[in-house]
């Protein structure tokens, strides 16, 4: 699809994704979702809008929309084009921190700035009459402006994740102001944050694999089950089975069990056909178990109990996984 063409709103069991700051095209994250997805991209930079909307041409469940996602709705915003396009956003990168100061320091060089059109999330999926299931917000320090302009959206986003910066990179916004939005203000649970233990290291001396200064990394929020429990019905479950599939994918199984321990409680089953989403899921369940059974057998023994006790169904036997064109394709 190109960024003039508006998707219908997806329905329940459809995934929906918003992803501000879309350059490097669809998140790793979401890459080969096995379920209905309505992904949609915002890129205010004109020429990578162009260039993304023929890269995802062929794809139906992929919107690109050029244009910036902020806190004012139907407003521009300026961006500063930098050395390294990576950077290229709506604060300015700043040359005494340690990241653009020492690390990349000629980087985050602006070469000049564009002005682009802008609007809010709230404005956008209202207009639209659609919603974020999940968001991916990676902007370079404007990710808080929107946070600011998506206050409904968030009333019913079940996971988030977040471009953080603990230094400061870009002179207005750090890690502090989007953790006191989201988890004090919102009540959403921070679940991890994706990086290997190292950060930018400060002198020669980097021993035992943890060390230096961490500047910034992808931060994941979820919502709390008790808050989607209250919404009722094939809504809640939606909600619940798309976080476990979400946790599964990343790097969360743990929280995946405490979403489907909470579907069991409601007593929920599906009344007709097995949504896709479902059923992605017990494929994920399926293949984190069996990483699991490496670890320890009573605990793969516990999984499959779980399998049966949530899905209805025994859980496929190792050799059966193997044999699977579902489970092991070619």
């Amino acid at each position: 699809m190109t960024e003039t063409t508006t998707p219908a709103a997806p329905d329940l069991w459809t995934t929906a994704v918003v992803d501000a700051g879309g350059r490097y095209g669809l998140h790793p994250s979401w890459r080969g979702f096995e379920a209905p997805l309505d992904y949609r991209m915002f890129e205010p930079e004109p020429v990578e809008a162009a260039r993304l909307a023929r890269k995802y041409a062929a794809r139906k469940d992929v919107t690109v929309l050029a244009e910036a996602l902020g806190a004012v709705p139907d407003s521009t915003i300026d961006l500063f084009i930098t050395a390294h396009r990576g950077y290229v956003g709506a604060t300015r990168p700043n040359p005494d921190s340690l990241w653009f100061g020492d690390v990349r320091r000629e980087e985050g060089t602006v070469e000049g700035t564009i002005t682009a059109p802008a609007t809010t999330l709230d404005a956008y999926l209202a207009a639209t009459g659609s919603r974020a299931d999940f968001l991916k917000i990676d902007v370079e320090g404007h990710e808080l402006a929107v946070l600011e302009g998506g206050a409904r959206t968030l009333d019913r986003t079940l996971a988030l994740r977040v471009e953080v910066q603990f230094d400061d990179s870009f002179e207005t916004q750090t890690a502090s102001a989007i953790f006191a939005h989201l988890i004090d203000r919102l009540d959403f649970r921070l679940m991890r944050l994706d990086y290997d233990g190292r950060g930018q290291p400060l002198s020669y001396l980097t021993v035992d694999g943890n060390f230096g200064a961490l500047c910034g990394c992808d931060a994941v929020f979820v919502r709390k089950p008790a808050s989607i429990g209250a919404w009722g019905g094939d809504e809640t479950a939606a909600a619940l089975l798309k976080l476990a599939a979400f946790s599964l994918r990343n790097g969360m199984p743990d929280y995946a069990i405490i979403c489907l321990e909470r579907l069991q409680a409601d007593g929920w089953r599906p009344a007709g056909d097995e949504p896709a989403v479902r059923r992605y899921l017990r494929k994920l369940f399926i293949l984190a178990a069996g990483r699991l059974r490496a670890q320890s057998g009573e605990l793969y023994e516990r999984a499959a109990q779980d399998y049966q006790r949530f899905f209805d169904a025994e859980m496929p036997a190792r050799h059966e996984v193997f044999e699977s064109d579902w489970l092991n394709p070619a």
